[in-house]
């Protein structure tokens, strides 16, 4: 779940225009164009969702898989009018361009009714809500005689020294540790300035991806690392000696983002697909399978998942939700910034 810088945006569009997909299916093909990740999220996806709205619906589900930035490249290189999607879920900062520019369809909680159970820090402008949330605070190796962190601020504690793991800045998690490191070290949350000096002072392995980083947490090249809760409760279902911390100055989100575009042809069963990402049964196995958080405040998980995950308005309140609408128009700047001095 990689995110390229924004400033590589409009390339990318321009590439895109070259390898685009066929336009989405006209509505009498019944076939829908989703987007969704690789991997174990799309073992998930199928068989909890797809298979059944397949056949509840008597329609196709056609997944493109990828990387949040590559949709938005494809979908801003068709236009609005004539989007390779009908639905399109991905990580939230790479959205704030297209939706502004009106490529996505109002939200309809008359023909996605689960719409009306979402917590309201679900939604986004009034084209998107977000379907699932993870937590990004820090994982570390139980069996390394390691201190346990309490905080981002411990992260900086000379014992970690050699054992750290962070993110470029075109990662989600990468950008929102460093929002961290601002708001710990400078005067707010985007005095990159302050941040940038601090992750220099760390010393850490930097990556790209969060699976690099499970990797190495797993093969003991790094200690401790940023990570959000649902990787290192999967690599702890696995049998590596992982737990994971929820920082006390708060948690930001990595949050799945999920909307219907607006030049899609088959708008009625787009909606019908997000109704069914937000119900108990779907938003239950993701939880269960994947540990993502459901944004749907009816769910109600079995204890032992519940007790990893967000399951209520109190947790619901200690997320940090930055305004990415601000970051992407500053976001080339920092990226500039941050290369410059960590690359």
């Amino acid at each position: 779940m990689r995110r390229l810088p924004l400033a590589a945006l409009a390339l990318l569009a321009v590439a895109a225009a070259t390898w685009l997909p066929q336009p989405v299916a006209d509505a009498q093909s019944k076939t829908l164009v989703v987007t969704g990740y690789g991997g174990r999220w799309s073992e998930v996806m199928k068989k909890a969702l797809v298979e059944p709205f397949e056949k509840k619906y008597d329609a196709r589900v056609e997944i493109v898989t990828g990387i949040t930035t590559e949709w938005v490249a494809k979908l801003m290189a068709a236009g609005p009018d004539n989007p390779p999607f009908d639905v399109v879920m991905g990580n939230e900062p790479p959205f704030p361009i297209p939706r502004e520019r009106g490529f996505f369809e109002k939200r309809n909680p008359t023909a996605a009714p689960n719409i009306k159970n979402v917590y309201d820090k679900a939604l986004i402008g009034d084209t998107s809500l977000a379907i699932f949330w993870a937590r990004i605070g820090l994982a570390y190796r139980t069996d390394m005689g390691l201190k346990r962190p309490t905080s981002w601020k411990d992260f900086w504690d000379p014992s970690y020294d050699a054992k750290r793991g962070i993110y470029v800045i075109g990662n989600t998690l990468g950008i929102n540790f460093l929002f961290m490191a601002d708001k710990i070290y400078g005067k707010d949350s985007f005095d990159v300035d302050a941040g940038i000096a601090a992750i220099k002072k760390l010393n850490a392995k930097m990556v790209d991806f969060t699976g690099t980083m499970e990797k190495h947490l797993q093969s003991k090249e790094v200690s401790i690392a940023v990570l959000h809760d649902g990787s290192t409760y999967d690599l702890a279902k696995r049998d590596i000696p992982v737990d994971w911390v929820a920082p006390k100055e708060g948690v930001p989100i990595l949050d799945q983002v999920i909307q219907v575009t607006r030049g899609s042809k088959n708008k009625d069963l787009a909606w019908k697909l997000i109704d069914m990402y937000l119900s108990p049964e779907v938003q239950t196995a993701f939880a269960t399978e994947l540990f993502f958080s459901p944004t749907n405040k009816t769910v109600k998980l079995p204890p032992d998942v519940a007790k990893k995950l967000i399951t209520g308005p109190a947790d619901v309140d200690k997320l940090v939700l930055f305004d990415w609408n601000q970051v992407a128009k500053q976001r080339p700047q920092w990226t500039e910034r941050w290369n410059k001095e960590l690359r």
